[in-house]
């Protein structure tokens, strides 16, 4: 009777299989190349569909508590600047297909927002270390990694320039000659920060002895695959 039950128990744990951290992210990573792709290749008529698996994505990462708000302002600059070319180019009548244009551009950044708010760098560097040399997958899961701390060091620059009185803000932005002042104070400041950190993090790789294993070796994240 024993051996029995022990060997139904051993087969109800066959039976209710669960992937691991790493497997659970290849499939995300598929996922989100599969929906981003789709964004580009779907007909029109089809962009309602995959705007309904993009909607389930969203709800996952808000249950996550992940922000979209970054997302929904880049798609609204996107707006605000494609629509008027469209019109100046190619009159009223095509309006529509500007709003469908940034809309595809919208559903391709989704499944990117997603995978990146769900999986961690780590594991995404595992993942594509299956297909990719490790230096490589390094290199795309520390820049995945890198874009919450680069989103919050932007909002901070951003917040400090407008302190200082710079003509950035919101209203000042509608005029093209304030442009170049955003470059100079937002962007500039942006690309030498990341330029500083990616040093940083060659540097730290590099006292790691990183790449003179024979096989890349990953930090466990604590729990996740147990």
């Amino acid at each position: 009777m024993w051996a029995r039950r022990n060997m139904g128990t051993q087969a109800s744990k066959q039976c209710c299989f669960m992937p691991s951290a790493t497997q659970y992210c290849a499939l995300a990573l598929l996922l989100s190349v599969g929906l981003s792709s789709s964004a580009f290749f779907l007909p029109d008529s089809g962009l309602v569909w995959l705007l309904l698996v993009d909607f389930l994505l969203v709800l996952n990462g808000l249950y996550l508590k992940n922000s979209l708000t970054s997302l929904l302002k880049l798609a609204v600059v996107q707006l605000a600047v494609t629509l008027p070319l469209y019109y100046v180019l190619h009159g009223q009548a095509q309006l529509f297909e500007g709003v469908i244009v940034v809309l595809r551009v919208f559903l391709a950044m989704l499944p990117g927002w997603w995978l990146s708010s769900t999986q961690r760098p780590e594991r995404l560097g595992e993942v594509l270390c299956w297909g990719l040399p490790s230096k490589w997958a390094f290199v795309i899961s520390a820049s995945i990694g890198l874009m919450p701390f680069m989103l919050q060091e932007t909002k901070e620059i951003y917040a400090i320039q407008c302190l200082r009185g710079a003509n950035i803000s919101a209203k000042a932005l509608r005029n093209p000659k304030n442009w170049l002042e955003l470059i100079n104070c937002v962007l500039l400041p942006v690309l030498i920060q990341l330029l500083k950190l990616s040093k940083q993090m060659a540097t730290a790789a590099k006292l790691r002895h990183f790449g003179k294993a024979a096989k890349a070796t990953h930090w466990p994240s604590t729990g996740e695959d147990k």
